[in-house]
């Protein structure tokens, strides 16, 4: 009882997290104990889990934007709630959602009919909020194994399915190397300054002169600095690997063309926001000092994740693995922002990712209902599958057509703004090399939009492999909302300004 008193506060602050873990374990007892009993002739309840399941984020999201305190250290500094973290995890609750709502008719027509689906959908999402709110590098481990374990076993979920159980087992051992790079980085700062908290680290990176002095007296053939730098590295190699940077990338075609398309859903769209927040933090508070030594590497990340993903695409003809190298392009790009170190360079990484993960959503849902729309026996994979879609669905390949002009950077649509904000960003410090880089790059990043465009609109084929029938009301209305963000950004694109400007500022109040 003593333990709980003395949490008494940290454990409210923690409530949103406390309330999915508790109805995770609730789901788990509902499995275990109700759909598997045979008197109750194995009753079929995933549609009804689907909606609790976002009743249940609803309700996190809502406890998240009433948390009285704005700002507090919980849990022997373990876990941070500011309006940074808060911001981003209500972002994150918001996309969970619209996965889920474009997931169900797919999840009935693949027999995909299983509780565990959206077990370790909330065991996800925890590992994401506690992942945002890391101030330790311990917590921050131990949440990205959460997160990570959740989506190793959905990754397999098709049991029936080799290519499924390969992703699974590509993902798995690949995201162990990462958590093992992860690990040694932690014990290398762990072992030098005997502190893994993020504030102690930040006074301990401030005060190398007089530790470099100590060890030169003490005949060290490494520097404090050399070797604290190193640590840092393998930390930031650790969480490249997770976003799918180059040349950490080499995981993300096979899972996601292996992986059910749900599941590929939450892979592209949510890793990625808590990834980039904790990147944020670590670089622009805990080792920002050392801006002179992880800037180059960030320059050289980004520039390897945009070429590879760009001309890897060129290369691609199966839809997934086609989004997987576009996905690298993209986080290449953000990667931009983060090289400069400014304040305009972090607001322009959140501005961009908000406009990705709209984007994002976009694609799969037409991704996803096209899955659902095809004929029996006839699975989509390859890009010359989308033949004759103009043709069957006008509305739904002009929402197509906007979306991959945006992801190509054409104005006046919300992708060109994101592109020109990073590129502004890094202008201001003189990366000009890299921007160049950049801007050619998406001239080329066009044409694999263009061919992606030329085959639905003016290839034909005899045979066409989609059913006519009315979209459902859930993807009906995340498509229009999501097209006509792209499409009209332009008109009033400053609450989307202000929104980012005062997320960035959060991180440093």
């Amino acid at each position: 009882m003593a333990f709980f008193e003395l949490f008494t506060h940290n454990f409210k602050l923690f409530l949103p997290e406390i309330f999915i873990l508790l109805t995770s374990i609730l789901f788990l007892f509902l499995g275990a104990f109700i759909i598997n009993i045979r008197r109750y002739r194995y009753p079929n309840l995933v549609r009804e889990l689907h909606y609790l399941i976002i009743f249940i984020f609803l309700v996190s999201f809502l406890l998240v934007i009433n948390n009285p305190i704005r700002n507090s250290i919980i849990f022997n500094n373990l876990l941070i709630i500011d309006d940074f973290s808060s911001g981003v995890k209500c972002v994150v609750l918001l996309a969970t959602i619209c996965c889920i709502l474009i997931s169900f008719s797919y999840l009935e027509k693949e027999g995909l009919n299983m509780f565990e689906y959206n077990l370790l959908i909330l065991f996800s999402i925890f590992g994401i909020l506690c992942f945002i709110s890391s101030y330790d590098l311990v917590s921050l481990y131990l949440a990205l194994e959460v997160q990570s374990l959740s989506f190793y076993i959905l990754a397999t979920l098709k049991r029936d399915s080799g290519f499924s159980t390969e992703a699974g087992l590509k993902y798995f051992i690949l995201g162990a190397l990462s958590s093992g790079f992860l690990l040694f980085g932690i014990s290398l700062i762990y072992g030098l300054t005997g502190t893994t908290n993020f504030e102690s680290l930040t006074k301990i990176v401030l005060s190398f002169d007089l530790y470099d002095s100590l060890l030169r007296i003490s005949s060290f053939s490494f520097t404090f600095s050399d070797r604290l730098i190193l640590g840092m590295f393998f930390v930031m190699f650790g969480l490249l690997f997770k976003m799918s940077a180059a040349p950490f990338h080499m995981w993300s075609p096979d899972v996601y063309e292996g992986s059910p398309t749900s599941v590929t859903i939450l892979f592209a769209v949510v890793p990625k926001i808590g990834l980039f927040v904790v990147f944020s933090r670590l670089l622009y508070f805990t080792f920002y000092d050392l801006i002179n030594v992880w800037q180059n590497v960030i320059i050289l990340v980004s520039f390897l994740s945009i070429v590879i993903g760009t001309f890897g695409a060129l290369r691609q003809y199966r839809i997934k693995r086609f989004l997987a190298f576009s996905s690298i392009t993209h986080v290449g790009y953000l990667l931009i922002g983060f090289s400069t170190g400014t304040f305009e360079g972090l607001s322009s990484i959140f501005f961009y990712l908000l406009i990705y993960i709209v984007m994002s959503l976009n694609i799969w849902a037409i991704v996803i209902l096209l899955e659902v729309r095809r004929k029996k026996n006839i699975r989509l994979k390859y890009l010359t599958d989308l033949q004759n879609l103009s043709k069957n669905n006008p509305v739904l390949s002009l929402t197509l057509l906007i979306n991959l002009f945006s992801m190509a950077g054409v104005p006046p649509l919300a992708g060109f703004y994101a592109k020109v904000y990073v590129f502004f960003s890094a202008l201001e410090i003189s990366l000009n090399l890299l921007v160049i880089i950049g801007i050619l790059l998406s001239v080329v990043s066009a044409f694999y939009y263009l061919r992606f465009i030329k085959i639905v609109y003016f290839d034909t084929n005899s045979n066409s492999l989609f059913l006519t029938q009315r979209i459902d009301l859930k993807k009906a209305y995340l498509l229009g909302i999501t097209f006509y963000f792209i499409l009209f950004l332009f008109v009033r694109p400053e609450p989307l300004f202000l929104f980012v400007e005062k997320l960035s500022l959060s991180l440093f109040i």
